[in-house]
């Protein structure tokens, strides 16, 4: 449920003016309002929004250079309270606000201007403000942007002075400065003020534990952190969680301030009416136009979903998420997705239909006992319009009844159709498998990577590293040319994002292939950061090793310079949604 501070009911005494809390009292003999011992400042309260339009202005887009006056939530339901609560000694009594927003409602200037206030308004001799993040890029955002409005500002521009790696008063000494990275080898700090930035992406709590523990000697210190929402099991989510019991009272802690625009998990997403309840910024700083769209392409691309309800909505969601759309319909009617790429020509005839073309594998090995996938990925060449995958499977004989029964699929139907070749024996046997390979290379062109001499080594079947030394060994002796395949996303996004784009346009055929459709039906993929993906095999329900070694055959195939003329992918590179 989204909180916001201040729009509580109105009780006896003076109209309860907006930042203050609702547990609040009127205490008749101060003439303030009061919560135990805490009082609240009204002049400190309306001078610390006055603060923003009269020495700020935004730096970005169609408000570039104008006064930065705060939004109705802005205002009441973060910088009033976070100035205008105080302490018996007139001290503030927040210490500690979390703000949860999703991206674009302007939380990055936000987080800039109470920087800049923190560093002049508390008049802080030797200040020392400190904006930190995951990486140094993410930090010095806020700084950036404080540095920005510093130049513009007439009035700050007197007081501050703008350096590389700093933002310094020298009437106080005081400076706000980005930090990233570990705590390790940061000594002699005493931090008076501290911006914390998109909390989702750190791995952990290391660096923010050290500057807090800085903040002993400072008469009243205040952290600011702001984010929006990611992905369950992270520390992100530790946070998360804390907030929520501060909110629900279960921590009892009158320090922290908690204001969280979200919707509920149970929500529909696709409604607007939710959307307005997550971003209070909706139809000013966040545009509705843009926000249709991104819940468009959610809805037409599974694993855009998540990074939807995360970004736009501050829900938490699952690390790996549904990915490939298998019968899916756009907003013109057109259908698109896995079914949808069969194309004319059955998966049992491909591979003579594709006799003598050119082609690209990706070999993905089991262990001992499961399921072994074998895809060879044709570009489009001489005598072939549109891409074609042709996939192998491969399980031990002797356990296809007994995994039928374990894993509720049809292997046994699947091997009498020729879908799932079975090998001898009650494990995986590699020379079987080698064995296709040999019969696949003499029916194929397998390509060498490159056209140089240089490049001759470079292999046109990628094997998974893991278990697969002896095999790509082997191969290699028999002529193969083989390469070793990262799992990780480094290798994997690129080769990922590309057999989605196919996927997305019906820009290749698989010829119907069971086994293959449910692999990708069931595969999951997962997210870093960055917003590179990779299929994830832990998180998916079932095996995915088709998909994998689909995505193996793309990535190999990406750096080919040879065949019939240039690589669409050398010319235009892999191409991401």
């Amino acid at each position: 449920m989204a909180v916001r501070v201040g729009k509580a009911a109105h009780r006896k005494g003076p109209r309860r003016p907006l930042g203050v809390g609702a547990k609040a009292t009127w205490d008749h003999d101060r003439q303030v309002w009061c919560e135990g011992d805490y009082w609240f400042d009204e002049a400190a309260s309306v001078r610390a929004v006055a603060f923003f339009p009269e020495h700020l202005c935004f730096t970005k887009g169609e408000w570039a250079g104008k006064p930065f006056h705060l939004e109705d939530w802005q205002a009441n339901d973060i910088v009033r309270p976070i100035f205008g609560w105080k302490r018996p000694d007139g001290t503030r009594r927040y210490r500690r606000v979390y703000v949860w927003v999703p991206r674009k409602n302007g939380k990055t200037e936000l987080a800039a201007g109470i920087a800049l206030l923190i560093l002049l308004g508390d008049g802080e001799l030797g200040g020392e403000v400190y904006s930190i993040a995951s990486h140094e890029g993410q930090a010095r955002l806020v700084f950036g942007q404080a540095a920005t409005m510093v130049g513009k500002s007439l009035t700050l521009s007197n007081d501050l002075v703008s350096l590389k790696s700093s933002i310094y008063c020298p009437a106080l000494n005081a400076s706000f400065k980005p930090l990233s990275g570990k705590a390790e080898g940061k000594h002699g700090f005493s931090a008076s003020g501290l911006i914390g930035d998109e909390i989702h992406e750190w791995t952990s709590g290391d660096l923010y534990q050290f500057v807090h523990d800085s903040e002993d000697a400072r008469r009243q210190p205040l952290e600011f952190l702001i984010s929006t929402a990611g992905k369950k099991g992270t520390y992100g989510e530790e946070v998360w969680d804390e907030c929520q019991k501060i909110l629900d009272g279960t921590y009892e802690d009158p320090e922290t301030l908690v204001v969280v625009y979200a919707a509920d998990p149970d929500d529909d997403w696709h409604s607007e009416k939710t959307w307005r309840k997550a971003n209070p910024n909706l139809g000013v700083s966040k545009k509705l136009d843009t926000m249709r769209t991104n819940a468009r392409r959610a809805r037409q691309l599974p694993r855009l979903e998540n990074h939807f309800k995360n970004y736009h909505l501050n829900i938490w969601t699952e690390q790996a998420v549904r990915w490939l759309p298998i019968d899916a319909t756009d907003d013109e009617g057109k259908k698109f997705g896995w079914d949808h790429c069969i194309g004319p020509v059955p998966w049992k005839e491909l591979p003579e239909h594709l006799k003598g073309k050119r082609c690209f594998g990706g070999l993905d090995l089991s262990s001992t006992t499961d399921l072994s996938a074998l895809v060879w990925f044709f570009p489009v060449q001489s005598g072939l319009q549109i891409p074609c995958f042709v996939a192998r499977f491969f399980k031990p004989a002797d356990l296809v009844k007994e995994h039928s029964k374990r894993d509720k699929l049809p292997y046994e139907q699947w091997a009498r159709d020729g879908a799932l070749i079975t090998t001898p024996g009650n494990v995986v046997d590699y020379a079987f498998i080698r064995k296709q390979i040999f019969e696949d290379a003499e029916r194929f062109k397998i390509a060498h990577v490159g056209n140089s001499k240089r490049e001759a080594h470079e292999g046109g079947l990628a094997i998974d590293r893991w278990n697969a030394t002896e095999t790509a060994v082997k191969l290699e002796q028999e002529g193969i040319p083989v390469v070793l395949f990262g799992q990780g996303f480094a290798s994997m996004s690129a080769p990922a994002k590309e057999l989605e784009r196919l996927v997305l346009c019906n820009g290749f055929h698989h010829g119907g292939h069971p086994i293959f459709r449910r692999h990708a039906q069931v595969v999951a993929v997962e997210t870093d950061a960055a917003e590179n993906i990779k299929p994830a095999k832990n998180k998916s329900t079932e095996r995915i090793d088709g998909i994998v070694a689909a995505c193996e055959a793309l990535g190999i195939a990406s750096k080919d310079e040879g065949g019939d003329g240039p690589s669409v992918y050398r010319q235009r590179g892999i191409k991401a949604l």
